[in-house]
């Protein structure tokens, strides 16, 4: 049964509508422990100093801002204490938008919101959002962190997602690898060639095709050592790339997808015959 990471109340105008986040996605992964391989017991940190190695005592440990190198401000928590964002329980919404006017690189992460005490207002908001496609932008606090957040509806649920601040998202102009891009020479018949891979390529987003091969075959492999099996660890291919003619290389990858495309076609027929 999944448990709520935040109760409240969504709040725009003089409606308050009570909700319960979610978490949307869980993330997989393996982790390991260090070991003392002559005693198989875990490997432990302790808090030292650089200066010289010895243990520093949690009564001396404060914060620290690196100024410049080795030069530190050391800031009190009291001092901090202040401009800590109030926990309030509110979701406030100030304003709607489309949803193509956000740039998919500011979205963090998602969670479901799903209807608290009421359900009724919360179906109503969902359906009138649904019904303007329209995206809503709001600020909430959830352990004492202010998020921007925007929250969209789908099929009578709101799903909410969290926002980087602008000041946080990489001006592509920093990077000079991306510079001079739209000066390069393209020429007609290697537009249209790309185009057609790209057609040929294109087909309807299915999320359950795509898998963590590295997760699984570690996993794979941990459960088979924990069992006492044998476990053979496939040979990694040391073939590098070969370097070929864009176009040779276009036509032969456009010709690959046709011939892939019309196994599916052949299967998806016999399927439904």
């Amino acid at each position: 049964m999944a448990r709520p990471v935040w109760n409240g109340t969504i709040s725009f105008g003089l409606v308050a509508i009570p909700i319960k986040l979610f978490h949307a996605v869980r993330r997989k992964n393996i982790s390991f422990n260090q070991l003392d391989d002559r005693s198989m017991s875990r490997i432990r940190y302790q808090k030292v100093s650089a200066s010289d190695g010895e243990v520093v005592p949690d009564e001396h440990i404060v914060k620290g801002y690196e100024v410049s190198k080795d030069r530190y401000v050391v800031v009190d928590p009291d001092e901090l204490e202040p401009f800590l964002p109030s926990a309030t329980k509110t979701i406030d919404l100030e304003e709607f938008v489309d949803l193509e006017e956000i740039d998919p690189v500011y979205f963090d992460s998602a969670y479901y919101v799903a209807p608290g005490s009421d359900p009724k207002p919360y179906a109503l908001l969902a359906q009138a959002m649904e019904q303007a496609g329209k995206v809503a932008i709001g600020r909430f606090v959830m352990r004492n962190k202010q998020y921007t957040a925007a929250i969209r509806a789908e099929e009578g649920r709101l799903v909410m997602s969290t926002l980087a601040y602008a000041d946080e998202v990489v001006d592509p102009d920093t990077i000079e690898e991306l510079q001079g891009l739209d000066e390069i020479d393209v020429t007609k018949k290697e537009l249209a060639m790309a185009e057609s891979l790209v057609d040929s390529l294109t087909a309807a987003f299915e999320p359950e095709k795509y898998h963590d091969e590295y997760r699984e075959q570690v996993r794979e492999l941990i459960d088979k050592k924990a069992a006492g099996e044998e476990f053979t660890v496939p040979e990694e291919s040391l073939e590098k790339p070969k370097v070929v003619d864009l176009m040779a290389a276009l036509e032969a990858s456009v010709a690959k997808a046709k011939e892939a495309r019309g196994d599916t076609t052949k299967t998806r027929k016999k399927k439904s015959a």
